[in-house]
């Protein structure tokens, strides 16, 4: 497996009260901790909405998926959401397979991702 998965913290002025980040390579037991971290960083202690766009992610383990899980609990904690977009095939029938889909809100572009968030927000 990779020894790196790479955040990106992508700056859109359009988005309000939401931060979107894009992760790329391979997630498993090797850099999870490290991704963590780096997540937590870039999450920073704002109280926002979070997209997290996985079109470059190729794969993930389990813990991947609890790293996901603590982000979600930290912004949750927060009175917010996390909505994962553009999930590689595989991803998505991991999280389908832990019964995840629904946790996350689950969406195909960041744009859907960004539309349910403000859904949310208005309801």
């Amino acid at each position: 497996m990779s020894t790196a998965v790479h955040v990106t913290v992508t700056s859109d002025d359009t988005l309000e009260n939401v931060s979107l980040l894009a992760l790329a390579g391979e997630l498993d037991y090797t850099n999870a901790e490290r991704l963590q971290h780096d997540l937590q960083e870039s999450i920073g202690t704002e109280s926002r909405d979070l997209i997290v766009d996985l079109k470059d992610l190729t794969f993930c383990d389990s813990t991947g998926i609890q790293v996901f899980l603590a982000v979600r609990k930290l912004v949750h904690g927060r009175g917010h959401s996390v909505v994962l977009a553009q999930l590689h095939p595989r991803l998505e029938r991991l999280f389908h397979l832990t019964g995840l889909t629904q946790a996350f809100g689950i969406q195909p572009t960041v744009g859907d991702a960004v539309e349910a968030l403000q859904a949310q927000q208005s309801s």
